[in-house]
């Protein structure tokens, strides 16, 4: 949802001290947008350097948009979310790398994009074009990332699941 924002001018660059109250939207909507990231990066199946990277990228991400409506320069606060974004990339592609087929194709995409967009739009003005793919598929790839949040919380965990069975079985 907050991607968005970044098509709509008066909105991509608002800041308390240019446009307040569209600036609290924002701010709102980018801080909630990443904070219930937060637990799906913790339940999602990766490993812990990807999920160490999702977690910078997330509190990165957070920290970008607050200097952006603090009125920061647009040449800080936008390599730092830069940056972050290639953090973002890895954790995609790294939870995706073991997932179902469709979330896997979607995640590794995805972050391939992310990266691209990161590395061509301090020089190409028109970069935000290689991000509109992910545009849809984000949102695609976490309705995906919450069928199988699903699915493995519908499953006993294996380690528990002979003591399960032994509870079952009473010896006479």
């Amino acid at each position: 949802l907050h991607f968005i924002t970044y098509f709509i001018p008066a909105l991509s660059n608002a800041s308390f001290a240019t446009a307040a109250g569209p600036a609290l939207v924002v701010a709102i909507v980018a801080l909630a947008q990443h904070g219930v990231v937060f637990p799906v990066v913790a339940a999602l199946p990766a490993p812990g350097w990807a999920r160490t990277s999702a977690y910078i990228w997330l509190i990165g991400d957070m920290v970008s948009d607050l200097m952006q409506l603090a009125g920061s320069p647009k040449t800080e606060y936008l390599t730092l979310r830069l940056i972050v974004n290639v953090l973002a990339a890895f954790w995609f592609m790294a939870a995706s790398w073991r997932a179902p087929m469709a979330m896997r194709i979607i995640g590794i995409f995805v972050g391939w994009d992310l990266i691209a967009y990161s590395l061509t739009a301090p020089f190409w003005v028109s970069a935000f074009v290689l991000s509109l793919p992910s545009l849809i598929l984000v949102p695609v790839w976490f309705a995906l990332v919450g069928r199988l949040l699903t699915a493995l919380a519908s499953e006993p965990p294996a380690a528990t699941q002979p003591q399960a069975a032994a509870q079952q079985v009473k010896p006479s």
